[in-house]
């Protein structure tokens, strides 16, 4: 007797087609409908929020970006929530209070208060 697949499944595989397609909003909406399915999963929101960093939605990229974290933070995965952290700073700075939210050792692997992506090292000497 053959398996059906879970609706899950049937929306990864919709997404991926979507997105190998180059169909953003229909991808877009793929991942809301699975951030819906899931609420508890952090990679939804972690992907929604790079799709729409591409696409050129910063401010929403931001809040989604926001929620992986939290989502992160909250099942454990402090290193990968401090990861997200810093990828949202470097988008939204003002966003800062996102760290207070961590762990304390995750804490301190995200960018010091005023510091972004761009100032964080150095420029190379040529």
């Amino acid at each position: 007797m053959l398996r059906r697949g879970s609706k899950t499944t049937d929306l990864r595989a919709q997404l991926t087609k979507a997105l190998q397609g180059g169909r953003g909003a229909d991808a877009l909406a793929l991942y809301e409908l699975l951030e819906k399915q899931r609420p508890e999963e952090p990679r939804w929101s972690h992907r929604k929020a790079d799709l729409l960093l591409r696409m050129g939605r910063s401010t929403d990229a931001v809040r989604a970006y926001e929620r992986a974290v939290h989502l992160y933070s909250i099942k454990g995965f402090s290193a990968r929530a401090a990861a997200t952290a810093k990828v949202m700073l470097a988008i939204d700075p003002s966003k800062s209070d996102v760290l207070e939210r961590l762990d304390p050792k995750s804490r301190s692997r995200g960018f010091p208060t005023g510091q972004t992506r761009a100032n964080r090292f150095p420029p190379t000497v040529r």
